[in-house]
């Protein structure tokens, strides 16, 4: 009886760093797209993106103040919401791919595929490039539409990056969405 319950309790603390690491946070410099990062300022992604096409212009609330949002269109399937402070329009979220389930069967273009993370995971990577990439997968979150969307989510202390798949059409990732929590 005691052998049992030093093994169970010998399990139980190799068992708990492993899922503690898997759990931790990313350092906050994982938290960029093709160059951008969560708080840059417009005029920082127009030095790399140029002015782009203004999709969307709206407000919201933050911080219990009502504060203008925009998001714009950069091509190649990159959109970058803004949101206004005192310090001027930064970037509070980045999107690259595909939005609808219906056009997870559509190849990437070069240029989109051109756009990654600091750990070279891209348009069309896989679930095996994202483990390599950041040590561990995380347990996917799947739509309940079908074909099932899932997504990989990799969190940090303020902001969250999400690679979606939808195996039915392709191995690869359609989409990423990088955000501000």
């Amino acid at each position: 009886m005691m052998k049992k319950i030093l093994y169970a309790l010998l399990m139980c603390i190799l068992l708990v760093p492993a899922q503690l690491c898997a759990a931790a946070n990313l350092p906050e410099e994982e938290f960029a797209l093709g160059g951008i990062h969560i708080g840059d300022t417009r005029a920082e992604v127009e030095e790399l993106y140029g002015r782009g096409n203004r999709v969307a212009d709206g407000v919201d609330v933050w911080n219990g103040e009502d504060v203008g949002i925009h998001v714009i269109d950069y091509g190649a399937s990159l959109s970058v919401t803004y949101r206004s402070s005192d310090r001027g329009w930064h970037v509070i979220s980045v999107h690259l791919g595909v939005n609808d389930v219906n056009e997870y069967n559509v190849k990437p273009s070069e240029e989109a595929q051109s756009l990654e993370t600091p750990r070279g995971i891209h348009l069309d990577s896989t679930t095996e490039d994202l483990e390599e990439a950041y040590g561990y997968l995380p347990k996917p979150k799947c739509s309940n539409n079908a074909p099932p969307v899932c997504g990989y989510f990799y969190d940090g202390d303020t902001a969250q990056i999400a690679f979606y798949i939808c195996a039915e059409h392709s191995p690869g990732i359609r989409s990423i969405w990088l955000h501000e929590k």
